[in-house]
Parts: C-alpha cells; sequence; structure tokens
C-alpha cells in the first residue's frame, strides 16, 4: 500500500490529546500546557500586547470557561484562563516568537535555567497541573460510560424481563440507576437526583482508581518503599474524594447540596429539594439523610465546597493541595493506615518535595503577576482542616453505609479507605 506523499511544506502532526484551554484537538505543549495551536498564538499577543485580566462580563465569561469553551469568553478570560491552566510568560523566546521580538519587554524574558530555580519550579507545577487536569477529564469519562451502560442495561430489560444482568464493574446494576449531569447548566436546568448506593460504590471506585493513576504517575511516589506508599495511599484516600468531589461541587452553580462526581447529591435538607426532586426520593432514604449523613453531608458543604467556590481555586492551587495532603505523610481515619507513619527516609523525601510544591505555587503566583501571594497562599492552606473534618465525617459515613450493607465497596476501596487485607 502506497504511503502518503509528504512535500516540502510539511506533515499533518499527531493530535495527542485536548487543548486545556479551548478543547479543540492539541498537538503538542505550547508554553507548558497541552494547547492548540489558536491558543498558542493568543497567549503569544496576549503576552506582548500587555493584555489585562479584567472582565467586563463575568457571567457570560465564566458559562463559556466551565463549558470548556475559552474561545467564545472575552479576551480577558481567555487570557486569564489561560495563565489559571499554567502557561507560562517566561517561556515565550523574543528570539523564536517574533511576534514582539522587539517588543518583548525585559521582565518577561526568560529566566536562567539552573535546577531549583524558579523555571524549575514552575515547571514542576505545570506537569503536574497538566496531570492531574488529563487524569480528572478521563475519570469523567469512565463515569460517562459507566452511566451510559447503565442506561443500555435498563433499556434492554425493559424489552427483555429475563434478560441476564450485565457485569461493568462491581455493583453497578444493583440499584436505581442515578440520573448524572457534568455540566452547570445541566445541574441547574433538570432535577437533582439524591444520591444511592451505586452512585457512591460506582463513584468510588472510579475516583479512587485515579488516585492510583496520578499517584504512580509522580516521580517521587515511585522512589518510596512499597509499605511507605501505601501508607501514604490508604491515609490520603477519603481526603482524595473529599477534595474532588468539593472542587467538582465549588465549580457548579449550586448551594446547599453537596454532590459526587456523576452529578448525584446529598442536599442539606431534603425538604427543599424542586419537587421533582424531593417526590424521587424514598421515606427510607430520606431518613438515612437526615440521621446517618446530615453531619457528613453539613460539614462537607460548610469546610469545603463553600471555601472552594468562595476562593475560585485555580487548576495549580487544587493539583497543590492534593500533593500536599498525599505526602503529608501522618494522619489516617479511624485506624485506616494501621496507625502507621512513613519511615524517616521517606518522611525527609515526602518533606522535601512539599516544601518545593509550595514554593512552586509562590513561583506561579509571582509568573501570573499576583500580589496578595502570601495571603492568597495562607487562604489556600488553611483549606486543609476543613478538608481533615471534613474526610473524618465523611469516613464515619461511608462505615455506617458499609456496616448496614447500604453500599457494597469493591476489593479496593475495602483495602484503601476500610483498611480491609486484600483478597
Amino acid at each position: 500500500m502506497a504511503s502518503e506523499p509528504s512535500t516540502s511544506l510539511g506533515h499533518h502532526k499527531e493530535i495527542i490529546g485536548s487543548c486545556l484551554i479551548c478543547g479543540e484537538d492539541s498537538t503538542g505543549k505550547h508554553y507548558g500546557i497541552m494547547a492548540c495551536l489558536g491558543c498558542k498564538t493568543f497567549f503569544r499577543r496576549a503576552v506582548v500586547q500587555r493584555q489585562s485580566t479584567e472582565c467586563k462580563s463575568r457571567s457570560s465569561c465564566d458559562a463559556a470557561i466551565m463549558k470548556n469553551e475559552g474561545r467564545k469568553a472575552c479576551r480577558a478570560c481567555r487570557y486569564r484562563r489561560c495563565l489559571e491552566m499554567g502557561m507560562s510568560r517566561e517561556a515565550l523566546q523574543p528570539r523564536r516568537d517574533l511576534i514582539g521580538r522587539r517588543r518583548l519587554p525585559c521582565a518577561l524574558s526568560p529566566l536562567p535555567q539552573h535546577t531549583g530555580g524558579k523555571d524549575d519550579l514552575l515547571e514542576l507545577i505545570n506537569r503536574l497541573t497538566s496531570l492531574d487536569v488529563y487524569l480528572r477529564n478521563k475519570k469523567f469519562d469512565a463515569i460517562q460510560a459507566k452511566k451510559e451502560a447503565s442506561k443500555l442495561h435498563d433499556e434492554l430489560c425493559e424489552h427483555n424481563e429475563s434478560f441476564v444482568s450485565l457485569r461493568v464493574g462491581e455493583n453497578l446494576f444493583e440499584r436505581q440507576p442515578s440520573t448524572s449531569h457534568f455540566q452547570s447548566s445541566s445541574v441547574k436546568e433538570k432535577s437533582l437526583s439524591i444520591i444511592l448506593g451505586n452512585d457512591i460504590s460506582t463513584v468510588t471506585q472510579i475516583e479512587l482508581l485515579t488516585m492510583l493513576e496520578w499517584a504512580v504517575s509522580i516521580p517521587i511516589f515511585n522512589v518510596l518503599p512499597p509499605e511507605d506508599r501505601l501508607i501514604l495511599l490508604k491515609n490520603f484516600a477519603v481526603e482524595n474524594l473529599v477534595i474532588e468531589h468539593g472542587y467538582y461541587t465549588a465549580s457548579l452553580q449550586v448551594d446547599d447540596v453537596w454532590l459526587i462526581s456523576n452529578g448525584t447529591c446529598m442536599p442539606r435538607n431534603v425538604n427543599v429539594l424542586p419537587e421533582e426532586s424531593k417526590c424521587k426520593v424514598s421515606a427510607d432514604r430520606k431518613w438515612r439523610q437526615e440521621k446517618l449523613y446530615q453531619q457528613m453531608t453539613e460539614v462537607s458543604i460548610d469546610e469545603v465546597a463553600t471555601p472552594l467556590r468562595n476562593l475560585r481555586l485555580s487548576a495549580e492551587e487544587i493539583s497543590s493541595i492534593k500533593l500536599l495532603r498525599l505526602f503529608a505523610g501522618t494522619g489516617g481515619y479511624l485506624g485506616v493506615g494501621g496507625g502507621n507513619e512513613i519511615s524517616e527516609a521517606s518522611r525527609r523525601l515526602t518533606n522535601e518535595f512539599r516544601n518545593r510544591v509550595i514554593a512552586g505555587l509562590f513561583a506561579h503566583y509571582e509568573c501570573i503577576k499576583r500580589e496578595d501571594d502570601a495571603e492568597r497562599l495562607g487562604n489556600v492552606l488553611l483549606l486543609l482542616s476543613g478538608i481533615s473534618s471534613a474526610a473524618s465525617a465523611t469516613l464515619e459515613s461511608l462505615q455506617v453505609m458499609r456496616l448496614f450493607k447500604i453500599v457494597h465497596f469493591d476489593s479496593l476501596s475495602e483495602q484503601l479507605l476500610f483498611n480491609a487485607s486484600p483478597i
């Protein structure tokens, strides 16, 4: 078979992912993140022309950015999104970037490369943020696939009552299927669905699998002894659920509910749900929400979702929070982790890495010209105590669900959340 002839004008580059700014196809990294050529060119011109990040029409632009449609936002919001997603102004090279070759301010000239310097810290934060964003998008794709498989199963069973139950993941079809929504508009426009047992088991399994993929992609994690890696994962597992669900809840314009990653929720008060949602909640489920899960719901909303929404955390900040908590090396909830702590050698490595993460976040603030960097970092770090409180309350509720067989957890969740022995 003859191959396509190449020309002197070049050839099509392979598409390797989606642009983190607008969602279009990307052929590689530009200025530190996965981006398309259009956003690369926009960012370069915005830097050269000293584009402001002050938006004159915040509401409409926020809706476009939430849907990953950065090109529909105004220039200010599109530029701000470029910076928030990790594009580095210092990555512009005047000798290569001909637009603005003579006009590029001296302050934006590339910094000298040296180990442990600002460039290295920015590269660390940008790389880890891109990884976190990529795996989060991949996670939502997996959850959506589960939902579609569940819907297909129900449609088949509706036409054939003797249809043998499909097994797409453990316990996926044992209870009433959920109606999950991933965009903010669909959560507001359609009725909220209360969390059911299969929602918890399915989403928890996918969240923890994503956490494992994320952790093993961090170079320092793989240097640690296997027993220390397991301790870190067990200590962080429930906090990972809280952070991911809190970040998702904060990104949607809904109040007094705690959402998990498939769009189902735990309301602060079942009675204030829209009538079309409230009528679908059984008396038994309402009792459990009010008597068993109320504390978890209120702590999660007040200590995590509300502060996250108020601070409007960037992708770099949420990634840094996860890294700081994963490598804390201490903690564990209700005895999870066996009460063990990592070895002294591992502690020295993880403490050094955590310090680099904090320094990298400072470098990011300086790169985007944030003047209140110290105050901002303080507010971000204050979130950690709220995350810890919500994690304790969450695990208590998960223990109740497990004890009374309301939720059947898979073996991975059993091991990481409840310190169960591997099967």
